[in-house]
């Protein structure tokens, strides 16, 4: 009676530990990639913060008491990032994101890896590191943990060269029109979306979301206002494994996106003031901030996607979600 349970311990003690191999190859390639791409390491990030170190969705934000003033646990950092970018060009950090995730499922943690970039430059120069990051990542693991990978039933030969496409929103929505008829533009895709898209396309950026559905300070198309110049990349199995975008850089614009957008709106009705974002919008008042842009990697997703596991706790060291705290 006893042994029986011994051995799946034994058993998931072993699993685990194979992931923790495949993470640490990972993390080593995305590092190698940004470092030799001249990008400075930014360390000690604060995961005590204001709501400016929240994601589009503030009511996800993990409350705490900060000596008697209200704070957060971070969900990016990378209000802070960019503000390093004019003296240093090209930083990257890496993060553990925490949301308050009331579901229990496939797709969603409380906390989980966020490896983030910020450099100077556009959205395809963006589009090129967060391209190169993942590539490095996968090629990395098949590289390191072939017969890991083997094990999964992932051919590691297939993660050596990672090819990745391209497509914008509009033309996604296109795609999707005949599954999805009630599917119009301005709606944000969900996973059945990106799992057709990703099971027809295989790995893929999708560029120039609408302006409504996105972060405020996500940069404006100056071809189409309706449009900003941002993209999410599609991973087969996890989805949506990266956010990321130019940044608006000048203080009127971001001023007028932030008290435009539904993140604010949702601020003031949860107590919160123009005071909160104002170290950010003054960091770019009668400056001039080069144009940068950045991107947000989450390494969970990155890991289901080269294992080919379809649950996001089968592709973490440590499961960390509303049942399941350690």
């Amino acid at each position: 009676m006893v042994l029986a349970p011994m051995r799946v311990r034994e058993s998931e003690t072993t699993r685990r530990i194979k992931l923790v191999k495949v993470w640490d190859a990972m993390l080593r390639g995305a590092r190698s990639h940004v470092e030799s791409g001249g990008f400075v390491a930014i360390h000690n990030m604060p995961h005590i913060v204001g709501i400016t170190g929240a994601c589009e969705n503030i009511d996800t934000l993990f409350r705490t008491d900060f000596f008697g003033r209200q704070a957060f646990l971070t969900q990016t950092g990378q209000l802070y990032l960019e503000l390093l970018t004019p003296h240093l060009e090209r930083v990257y950090c890496e993060i553990q994101s925490f949301r308050m995730e009331p579901s229990v499922d496939d797709r969603h943690l409380c906390q989980f890896t966020l490896f983030e970039i910020e450099h100077q430059g556009d959205l395809d120069q963006l589009i090129d590191n967060v391209s190169g990051i993942v590539r490095r990542m996968a090629g990395q693991v098949a590289e390191e943990c072939p017969e890991i990978l083997r094990e999964y039933g992932r051919d590691p030969n297939q993660l050596r060269d990672l090819a990745i496409g391209r497509m914008t929103y509009e033309q996604a929505i296109a795609v999707l029109a005949e599954d999805f008829p009630d599917l119009r533009f301005g709606d944000d895709l969900e996973a059945r979306h990106e799992r057709l898209l990703a099971g027809r396309f295989g790995p893929i950026f999708l560029t120039h979301f609408p302006l409504p559905i996105k972060f405020f300070n996500m940069r404006q198309n100056d071809a189409d206002p309706r449009l900003v110049n941002s993209t999410d990349l599609i991973l087969p199995f996890a989805g949506e494994s990266a956010g990321a975008a130019e940044r608006e850089h000048t203080y009127e614009r971001l001023e007028r996106r932030l008290k435009d957008s539904s993140m604010y709106r949702r601020l003031i009705e949860l107590g919160g003031r123009d005071e909160d974002f104002a170290w950010y919008l003054d960091a770019h008042r009668g400056r001039e901030v080069p144009l940068h842009s950045g991107a947000g990697i989450g390494v969970a997703r990155v890991a289901q996607f080269i294992l080919g596991v379809d649950d996001i706790r089968e592709a973490v060291p440590f499961v960390i979600n509303r049942e399941n705290l350690l």
